[in-house]
């Protein structure tokens, strides 16, 4: 260098690069389509403002849910104002997108008033040409409405013609549905929830026998529901919940439902078809005996449950003689019940045990609103000697806390099951368990309770200690 400022002067020194600029047209259309499918709607749209390819990328924006929250709308406006700008902003999201490449089509408004039918059916068949596969329409009002001031009604005709369509869910709430006579069903739908919806059990069962691969079905407070027939057609179904539909009679054709799950006060009648399996089901009354119509109704119309939950209020008695109908596939059972009887409370229970000879794993939950009836520690009642429970091996009692009954319900299970490996009593509700290691002699039982430290003699013949 010294060499070179002596013969050129001063050294030049060489031109610095400058750094790069980067600019979000330099991003691959592909990275910017999930970048997209991460952003909600709103974002979206704003990110969409940036550039000429965020703009053009914004065209086949895949998820399009429609609410209150999400268009940004301030509820301090008025509703018919808010309705209007919600139509407006559908409407233009609309007219700008390609109309294809849709994922989910999400409406949730209420807008159950003849003025935006135009609308909502315009907005329906866009869904359905643009190749959804979630489709959700949600017009639940603020406050309820009765079933009459019902108005909408859901454009069937959208699926009327030979093609299949590809919508795969389908969600629809506080509407009319009557498939038009050139219905050509939904053969790609694999889920179907209807909630406040007023459809007949003939249109019900015409839209099931063209849905050729549903597999849940989901009715909620469909009033005019009073005897449901599911056909043999809709052969992939397995699931199936009922949630406060006043029906009487429930006919069932079909092989592969395995889970059922029913909510509400009406005793209805389960008819099975030939090769109908139910192996789950789940039942919870909010009024009558649930256990029994267990055992008179469930019981034989229902052969090879193996899993069965049950909610609900009894006022069972303990019977003298053995139940006229059995669960002789029931492996599993839970129990969570509200007993009514003032004599033996949680004890009646064993009337349902009897039932269920080939019980593996119990598990009971002891509601708070269970009546107390106090009685001196050591006058506890036994009940005469039943037949054996040889296959269950798992026991669990929540909310135990040690009232009379449901000790007696503990020994009860203690005493006649021969091969009971464990057993749990939760008085704290899933935060501590009791727990204990079964062995052949019963009188070798050992408790450990983390916080008491007490013995109590419960009988002459059993004595349960707790250690630290």
């Amino acid at each position: 260098m010294r060499r070179m400022k002596s013969r050129h002067g001063a050294a030049k020194r060489a031109p610095e690069k400058k750094p790069g600029i980067f600019q979000l047209d330099d991003i691959p259309e592909n990275a910017v389509f999930m970048i997209h499918q991460l952003l909600s709607l709103r974002d979206a749209a704003r990110a969409s403002l940036l550039t000429r390819k965020w703009l053009r990328v914004w065209r086949f924006y895949p998820n399009l849910e429609f609410t209150t929250k999400a268009l940004g709308l301030k509820k301090r406006i008025h509703k018919v104002q808010r309705r209007a700008k919600f139509v407006s902003c559908v409407n233009t999201v609309i007219r700008h997108h390609a109309g294809t490449g849709v994922k989910s089509f999400i409406i949730k408004k209420n807008l159950n008033n003849q003025k935006y039918t135009h609308y909502l059916d315009r907005w329906m068949y866009f869904a359905v040409s643009s190749g959804a596969k979630e489709l959700t329409l949600d017009l639940r009002p603020q406050r309820f409405i009765h079933y009459r001031n019902i108005q909408y009604n859901f454009p069937s005709s959208n699926f009327a013609t030979p093609m299949p369509t590809s919508v795969e869910h389908l969600k629809l709430l506080f509407c009319y549905l009557r498939p038009s006579p050139t219905f050509f069903g939904l053969s790609n739908l694999k889920t179907l929830e209807l909630s406040f919806v007023r459809i007949t059990k003939e249109d019900l069962e015409s839209l099931l026998s063209y849905t050729f691969s549903l597999q849940e079905l989901k009715l909620s407070q469909c009033p005019n529901i009073d005897h449901l027939r599911i056909p043999d057609v809709p052969s992939k179904l397995n699931y199936l919940d009922i949630d406060l539909c006043w029906i009487r009679a429930l006919e069932i054709h079909i092989q592969n439902l395995v889970i059922f799950n029913y909510h509400g006060s009406v005793r209805f009648r389960i008819i099975q078809g030939e090769g109908s399996l139910f192996k789950e089901a789940r039942f919870q009354f909010s009024c009558g005996d649930a256990i029994e119509y267990a055992i008179t109704e469930m019981a034989p119309a229902l052969p090879n449950l193996e899993t069965l939950f049950l909610i609900g209020f009894s006022k069972m008695v303990i019977p003298t003689r053995d139940p006229r109908h059995r669960f002789h596939c029931l492996k599993h059972l839970q129990l969570k019940m509200i007993m009514l009887s003032k004599k033996y409370n949680n004890l009646c229970l064993v009337s349902f045990l009897d039932a269920a000879p080939f019980l593996e794993s119990l598990i009971v939950h002891v509601c708070n609103g269970s009546l107390y009836y106090p009685g001196k520690k050591t006058d506890l009642r036994r009940l005469e000697k039943r037949e054996p429970h040889k296959n269950l091996k798992f026991a669990k009692m929540t909310g135990f806390d040690g009232e009379r009954s449901s000790i007696e319900l503990a020994l009860h299970i203690l005493e006649s099951s021969t091969n009971l490996e464990c057993l749990i009593l939760d008085p704290r509700k899933y935060k501590s368990e009791w727990k204990y290691i079964y062995e052949e002699n019963l009188r070798d039982v050992q408790w450990r309770v983390c916080g008491y430290n007490h013995c109590l003699e419960l009988s002459t013949t059993f004595e349960i200690g707790f250690e630290l």
